[in-house]
């Protein structure tokens, strides 16, 4: 007998959703995506799926959203507003010259170096102006991140971000979800859980549900973060320190 060397097709959204409502003996096991009084199911069950994969964040699971955001500068403008995807701004950036054909291949970029707020507040000279722009700093309106950059830029230009974003929706049923495929099975304990305490299932249902989710979602996020480059830096003061 011969092994299959072919890997497992990704699950769409609807059949994870499906998947959990089955683990949590709220629908049969022989349903379908396409059974009787599933459409409201299932999209209660991918608005749950939202709630789970954002909350991830809080348990500090960033690794895998880390991407680089190319922001258009205008001269003049030192203010811009990012997209509510974004959670946050990291570390310094690179001013990218409009001489550039893109981002990546690039000549002559430049430092822009991250401040805090604090040292953005006691800047004398906030409107003066260069063709480079130094520091930025990143405040926020709600849930937006505002980045804001010192000196003024006066030529147009582009500047590299490096941005913690949201993960994907959940919103098409079609589409999978936006994380590496062992997230999976953790996916469908969490959201039966879920999906059990709104169904208002029996108590010891819910707590079993529960306890195996956390498991599986604590083992999902050890293996994202071993196989996640990471960079310990360690920062103290000296007599030298500004």
């Amino acid at each position: 007998m011969s092994a299959s060397a072919t890997p497992s097709v990704p699950v769409s959204i609807n059949t994870l959703v499906l998947l959990a409502y089955k683990r949590a003996g709220v629908v049969p096991v022989e349903s379908t995506t396409l059974g009787a009084n599933m459409t409201a199911k299932l999209a209660h069950g991918r608005q749950l799926l939202d709630l789970i994969i954002d909350g991830l964040a809080v348990d500090g699971f960033n690794a895998r959203v880390t991407t680089f955001l190319d922001l258009s500068v205008s001269a003049g403008t030192h203010s811009y507003t990012l997209t509510d995807t974004v959670l946050d701004v990291i570390e310094d950036a690179m001013f990218v010259p409009d001489t550039s054909e893109t981002s990546e291949l690039t000549e002559g970029e430049t430092v822009i170096k991250q401040m805090d707020l604090t040292t953005w507040q006691l800047i004398t000279n906030k409107g003066s102006e260069s063709s480079r722009p130094q520091m930025y700093v990143v405040t926020r309106t709600g849930a937006t991140p505002v980045v804001k950059f010192w000196p003024v830029p006066n030529v147009a230009g582009a500047v590299r971000l490096k941005v913690i974003r949201l993960l994907g929706s959940n919103a098409t049923g079609t589409d999978n979800v936006d994380l590496q495929r062992f997230w999976i099975d953790a996916l469908v304990w969490l959201l039966s859980y879920y999906v059990a305490v709104d169904s208002s299932m029996p108590a010891e249902r819910v707590m079993m549900l529960q306890g195996v989710a956390e498991t599986k979602k604590k083992q999902a996020m050890r293996y994202s973060f071993e196989h996640t480059g990471t960079q310990a830096v360690n920062v103290y003061s000296t007599q030298w320190s500004m």
